[in-house]
């Protein structure tokens, strides 16, 4: 059910529903997205807000090889420090896309555009194979990635995801985001679940610690590959050896923190040989 209204108590905060029910609660955990109800209805919304990154995205059918088996990171000179990508989904299809850095070069009325020229590059339909063909909608959605920049909490609320700005700044990915916040919200409420002032301080702590550090690398990062001379140095060091192409990946799709080499306390034997989320799936 949908939240229709919210307002903040001495002992909690009492959610409208739709049919004019009321839930009310010690703490809620507002996971509901970049245009929050929550937020939006405790009065700490921020006006005009669109977030930072634009993505677009849509499904393709009978791809080649290349683009059936491995996952595409392109690194297009006329909308860094935005990319293009495509990945597998099963079957012969790929889920292919693009972002765009809000504020830059393309605005983001121009991405239908942008995405059928997009396709037709070549380096671009040699992967995706000539009998590729797009199906279904194209989706297109704003990004926020600023959690050092938003209001992580309103009284007894918590906000976490795409709610709490949480994204990375420099790709805009947000689920392993998502899923941490979430994890902090709920260790917040289970330790400190009588305390409000306890719980918020709880939370506000743990995404500075996880998370300001790994953004404020991503936007440093982001201004370095927002230039072709700088987006080239990065790749060209990246891919010197076997284990720099390895680590980048990795890093650049956050097996690794963002400032895990800034950070000593997330040092630790194997930090940098570990299996990895995306681990070869045939191993015993």
């Amino acid at each position: 059910m949908a939240c229709t209204g919210a307002v903040a108590t001495a002992d909690g905060i009492d959610l409208e529903l739709d049919g004019d029910e009321v839930l009310s609660a010690t703490a809620a955990v507002g996971a509901d997205g970049m245009w929050s109800a929550l937020r939006r209805h405790l009065g700490v919304a921020r006006p005009g807000y669109r977030g930072e990154w634009h993505a677009f995205r849509q499904y393709a059918r009978n791809v080649g090889p290349l683009a059936a088996e491995r996952l595409y990171a392109w690194f297009e000179p006329d909308f860094l420090p935005g990319y293009a990508w495509s990945f597998p989904v099963g079957d012969g299809d790929a889920n292919i896309g693009f972002g765009i850095l809000r504020g830059g070069r393309w605005p983001v009325s121009a991405m239908g555009a942008l995405w059928r020229e997009i396709l037709a590059r070549p380096h671009i339909r040699d992967v995706l194979g000539p009998d590729a063909e797009l199906e279904g909608t194209v989706r297109a959605w704003p990004i926020p990635a600023r959690a050092d920049g938003l209001a992580l909490t309103a009284g007894r609320a918590l906000f976490v995801g795409d709610a709490a700005a949480a994204a990375d700044p420099l790709t805009g990915e947000g689920i392993g985001q998502a899923l941490a916040t979430g994890r902090w919200a709920a260790e917040a409420i289970l330790t400190h679940g009588d305390h409000p002032d306890a719980v918020s301080a709880h939370y506000e702590r743990s995404v500075r610690q996880h998370l300001h550090t790994d953004h404020a690398m991503s936007q440093l990062l982001g201004r370095a590959i927002g230039h072709r001379k700088g987006a080239r140095i990065a790749i060209g060091l990246a891919g010197l050896t076997p284990w720099t192409r390895r680590n980048f990946a990795r890093w650049l799709f956050e097996d690794y923190p963002r400032s895990v080499i800034t950070t000593p306390r997330r040092w630790h034997r194997g930090v940098l040989t570990g299996p990895g989320a995306y681990r070869d799936l045939a191993e015993p």
